[in-house]
């Protein structure tokens, strides 16, 4: 380098050219520089100057192979994310935590969560057209409790009337119990029959007195129904 005085840097038009050749201009401003480029030959005389010069400034750099790798290398630091603090690492999982906290407390308080129960209240309308009957069941997983309430019709005097789970994971029909004599019949489910009934078919057939002898259906299905969230 020798000891001159050094010429002005570049400005305007001249400057946006060596900015171009160089690869520096953001996206927006390198579509409107070329399209201009497209419709100024005077312009097009500049960029090539620029390029002229700056391909002179490493003429008499001897050509090196890059190590293989490098160039991933470089592109990794370039799009390399900004160091997160920890403390924003870890803000997701803290709300995460609040969040499922404050879901199980409401939970909790609404009794759709207890520590009875699990899941939300089950019903399911059964009516036997021939019959005359229409029943209403209603599960409550706070206390397993299958509430079956006859709404209309009676019950026959020389049969019995028995409630049957048909379920997936069941495979064969399940005795959910018999029906009183009363308007209202509750049944208390064990955990095991409990935890099937979200979803699942019953079924309402005709037993004899007591109820079915076999643990199968041995009469006729009079009504279905199915236990869902209302």
């Amino acid at each position: 380098m020798t000891g001159g005085p050094q010429p002005d840097p570049p400005d305007g038009v001249e400057a946006t050219a060596a900015e171009y050749v160089l690869g520096l201009l953001p996206e927006a401003e390198t579509q409107a520089f070329e399209a201009l480029l497209a419709r100024d030959a005077g312009l097009r005389e500049e960029v090539a100057s620029w390029q002229a010069c700056f391909a002179a400034l490493t003429a008499d750099i001897p050509e090196v192979t890059p190590p293989e790798g490098l160039w991933p290398r470089v592109e990794a630091r370039l799009h390399r994310a900004p160091r997160v603090p920890l403390w924003r690492q870890l803000a997701p999982y803290l709300l995460g935590a609040v969040a499922a906290a404050g879901i199980a407390w409401a939970a909790m308080v609404s009794g759709v969560m207890t520590p009875g129960g699990t899941g939300p209240e089950l019903h399911a309308r059964l009516v036997a057209g021939v019959q005359g009957l229409a029943l209403q069941a209603d599960y409550a997983p706070r206390s397993r409790r299958l509430t079956v309430r006859r709404e209309a019709g009676e019950l026959p005097s020389d049969r019995a009337l028995e409630l049957w789970l048909l379920s997936d994971s069941a495979g064969a029909p399940v005795s959910l119990g018999v029906l009183t004599e009363g308007a209202e019949t509750v049944l208390d489910l064990p955990p095991a029959l409990a935890r099937q009934l979200s979803g699942a078919a019953i079924a309402l057939s005709e037993e004899p007195p007591g109820g079915s002898p076999t643990g199968r259906p041995t009469g006729p299905v009079i009504a279905l129904g199915r236990l869902a969230p209302e």
